[in-house]
């Protein structure tokens, strides 16, 4: 945009950038506020755009050079610029900077009346996710005792500090306090109470407060996230029956299962060493709501093989993923092919990592598994493979490998042993 801009196009400019996540064009603009001829901005929604912008590009300096242009040019701060202030310090790392600010500014007789809630609720996360629960209770404290009103938010943000800090015993006295107030939990209450117990491993807590959230007529059923949630308090604790009755719940509630689902779910099956219906149930849920698993689902159907040590079931899973163009975590990769090789599976083993590096068939450029194997990992294949009856199968790999891994380097053992093959003494 070469057209000169006025105050109103520089607050809508700024506030499009950081909606739309275009951090680079949005420094380029921030830069340009700070040649000489630039707008000279004299209201405070404008200051609190471009606070937010210098927060959202991570330059706090940037923040604080905008906030006091607008004190030294006697703009009353509104409580949205506060706000925008506030959760700038406090996300860039400054908790107690943010508490500082908003305590000059209850002090200020000018400002005093524009800290709000909500400003202190930027503060309470801030402290919940720097798990310093005492300052969170402190502040919390400290806003009631000034005859700040809490809202649900407010609560909402001190339920998930505690969830957050393992303090969940103290969620009653918040809901309590909610209560006393006439201000009646939502959702998002409910559902990070269920993030809380689940991460204790109080799982039957968990299930009471989805009962009660079931009753309640007040409040939209429960989400894909309470779900999900739940689904993963069962697999750390290893509810397999109940995380069934859990898919079933959610289906029967209208709720489509996800891949993030169908990953728990495998999970929790490998763990109780039912494969069979792990699969069964990626088969059901796919087809039932037409979509693909992904690379986590195939990933943790390779785990659940591998625990209940069916390596070859494992590597057919592993060459679906790979027609499919699914890109696996290196771990699993590497966990695969040393299963295979230590049940004597070597042909196959050989095969899939061909198919996985590309030397196989395909391009390995394009082959989702070739950044998934480092060159120490490849020698101990090679290494294993001349040890073991099928050692004829070492001095074609390890060629073949040496092109798309040209640092490959072998130990002085392995590397006599195939050198003694002849048609590999080039490569050595």
């Amino acid at each position: 945009m070469d057209e000169p801009m006025d105050e109103v196009l520089l607050s809508s400019v700024v506030e499009a950038c950081v909606r739309v996540g275009k951090p680079n064009l949005l420094v380029q603009k921030l830069e340009q506020l700070q040649k000489k001829d630039s707008i000279v901005v004299t209201g405070a929604h404008t200051f609190g755009s471009l606070i937010k912008a210098y927060g959202y590009v991570k330059d706090i300096s940037g923040a604080w050079r905008c906030w006091k242009q607008m004190r030294s040019r006697h703009v009353k701060p509104t409580s949205i610029t506060i706000g925008c202030m506030v959760e700038a310090v406090v996300t860039n790392g400054d908790v107690d900077g943010g508490y500082e600010l908003i305590t000059s500014l209850l002090d200020d007789p000018q400002c005093r009346d524009q800290v709000n809630a909500v400003i202190f609720g930027s503060v309470l996360k801030g402290y919940g996710r720097a798990h310093c629960m005492e300052r969170a209770w402190s502040v919390f404290q400290e806003m009631l005792s000034r005859g700040i009103e809490p809202s649900v938010v407010t609560y909402n943000a001190m339920v998930d500090a505690c969830a957050r800090n393992g303090q969940t015993e103290k969620v009653p006295l918040l809901l309590a306090g909610m209560k006393e107030r006439k201000l009646a939990p939502n959702l998002i209450t409910f559902s990070t109470m269920i993030k809380g117990f689940c991460q204790r491993g109080d799982m039957p807590a968990a299930f009471n407060v989805l009962e009660d959230l079931k009753k309640d007529p007040s409040i939209s059923k429960p989400d894909e996230v309470v779900f999900n949630t739940l689904l993963d308090g069962c697999a750390q604790t290893g509810l397999a029956a109940e995380g069934e009755w859990l898919l079933r719940e959610m289906q029967a509630q209208g709720i489509q299962p996800s891949n993030y689902t169908l990953t728990v779910m495998v999970k929790l099956m490998g763990q109780s060493r039912r494969v069979d219906r792990a699969f069964e149930l990626v088969d059901t849920i796919t087809h039932k709501y037409r979509f693909r698993m992904n690379s986590h689902v195939c990933g943790a159907l390779i785990q659940a093989c591998l625990s209940a040590r069916d390596p070859l079931r494992a590597a057919t899973v592993c060459e679906r993923s790979i027609r499919e163009r699914l890109q696996l975590e290196p771990r699993t990769c590497q966990h695969l092919i040393r299963c295979l090789l230590n049940a004597a599976h070597t042909v196959r083993a050989v095969s899939l990592l061909r198919a996985m590096t590309g030397i196989h068939g395909g391009d390995a450029r394009s082959n989702p598994g070739l950044g998934a194997f480092d060159e120490g990992f490849l020698a101990d294949v090679i290494a294993t493979l001349a040890a073991s009856n099928d050692c004829a199968l070492a001095p074609a790999l390890f060629g073949d490998l040496r092109v798309v891994k040209p640092k490959l380097r072998l130990d002085g053992v392995t590397a006599r042993k195939l050198m003694g093959w002849g048609d590999t003494r080039k490569n050595m």
